[in-house]
């Protein structure tokens, strides 16, 4: 070999050194495609969590003095908020609300599964009912029940209906009573067979679709034979 093809080969060989060093040191900068893969999980994942941690303190987030809100125009978030309302009686309010159609009153959310009279009780407080603009609170709606006022010689004049057995009443007679549908009356009876009879009138307000103001309505028009 000639001193021109050992110099030839000498510096090919170090060419190809050069060119090996360089590529191993891009490798070792460059990070595997898993790693990066990882970086982007573990970012989706934190970015996640955050965003439950918000929701949850927005839900937790306890009513300011005076606040109240609308069963209507709530959503789910706002709803959780209310004393005795979890994340599932909140959603079970807002199906009910696309189902059924808007809240005419408190006691019609006795309507959604798990709310009773105590819960309405305990929520009317914190609720508003937006009748076209101005919602006033709840417990006045449901408890200012003008009558019309009577004179004497009209009250003299009125003939009042006899009141009902209510532990004996048939659905026909529970119908006469205002404010009693079919269904209505259907729930009392079956109330009534439940427990075995009405202990007093007040018992009415255990029945689906009868609230306070309801009970105050009708409550002369029943007794109950001990």
């Amino acid at each position: 070999m000639t001193r021109d093809e050992s110099r030839t080969l000498a510096i090919t060989a170090g060419v190809l050194f050069l060119a090996g060093a360089a590529r191993a040191g891009l490798e070792a900068v460059r990070p595997p495609l898993a790693l990066e893969a990882d970086t982007v999980s573990a970012n989706a994942l934190a970015a996640d969590s955050r965003e439950m941690v918000d929701e949850q303190e927005r839900r937790s987030a306890p009513l300011a003095p005076g606040e109240r809100l609308d069963p209507n125009m709530a959503g789910e978030e706002e709803l959780d908020r209310l004393p005795g309302i979890g994340p599932a009686a909140a959603r079970a309010i807002v199906e009910s609300r696309i189902a059924d159609g808007r809240f005419e009153d408190v006691e019609a959310l006795m309507r959604v599964r798990g709310i009773g009279p105590a819960t309405i009780e305990r929520l009317a407080p914190h609720l508003t009912l937006d009748a076209g603009g101005g919602g006033r609170p709840v417990r006045e709606a449901v408890t200012a029940t003008p009558r019309p006022a009577r004179n004497a010689a009209s009250s003299a004049n009125h003939k009042v209906a006899p009141a009902i057995d209510l532990n004996r009443a048939t659905s026909e007679e529970l119908e006469q009573v205002r404010g009693i549908g079919p269904a209505l009356a259907a729930r009392i009876i079956a109330r009534r067979d439940e427990v075995g009879g009405f202990g007093r009138v007040e018992d009415l307000i255990e029945v689906r679709g009868i609230g306070p103001a309801t009970l105050q309505s009708m409550r002369d028009r029943f007794f109950v034979r001990q």
